[in-house]
């Protein structure tokens, strides 16, 4: 996933998130989440509907 923003403020948070670790027992645990199951779908049509629902980018706050 990819945040936007027009605010310079938002920007910079959105890009300082690495101020964590994860060890190797916090790794292997969101390895065992790991089902090979998409849990995402999406059809031409709610893709359209999306599409239809968001804002247009200069409408954003």
């Amino acid at each position: 996933m990819i945040p936007g923003s027009k605010n310079p403020e938002h920007i910079h948070a959105n890009f300082d998130l690495f101020d964590f670790t994860l060890d190797d027992s916090e790794m292997a645990e969101i390895a065992a989440l790991h089902k090979n199951e998409r849990y995402y779908y999406s059809t031409p049509d709610m893709l359209k509907a999306y599409a239809e629902m968001v804002p247009p980018v200069d409408e954003q706050k």
